[in-house]
């Protein structure tokens, strides 16, 4: 069994991994802080979409989490190779804007995985 290590970059720091350095355990991608371009907070990984064949992750669902926590929440399926992590910020980068989630995203997870790109 790998032997568990401790990355200590970034604000949101430590994350764990096991083993290599470029994997990371489910549960610490979800709740991630997801960041614009503008480096401007858009929401955080609720989940992700696993193609069950291949076991690759297709797609991150983004939940904005409603304006300050309240209100409604909206959630947006983005594919995961449009995410790159930024260790400075903590979490990481998409082409997504606070302006996308409130003209995209969907009221529930689940209508959210049905998006087609």
């Amino acid at each position: 069994m790998p032997e568990r290590e401790i990355d200590t970059n970034g604000p949101e720091a430590p994350i764990e991994t096991v083993g290599n350095h470029d994997l990371i355990a489910s549960d610490r991608v979800e709740g991630t802080a997801v960041y614009g371009l503008d480096h401007k907070k858009v929401g955080h990984v609720h989940n992700f979409m696993v193609n069950k064949r291949t076991g690759q992750v297709a797609h991150v669902i983004v939940s904005d989490s409603g304006l300050f926590g309240l209100g409604a929440t909206r959630f947006l399926l983005v594919p995961w190779s449009d995410l790159t992590f930024d260790a400075d910020l903590g979490g990481y980068i998409c082409h997504i804007s606070k302006d996308m989630m409130s003209d995209q995203g969907r009221m529930s997870a689940e209508d959210a995985e049905m998006q087609i790109w």
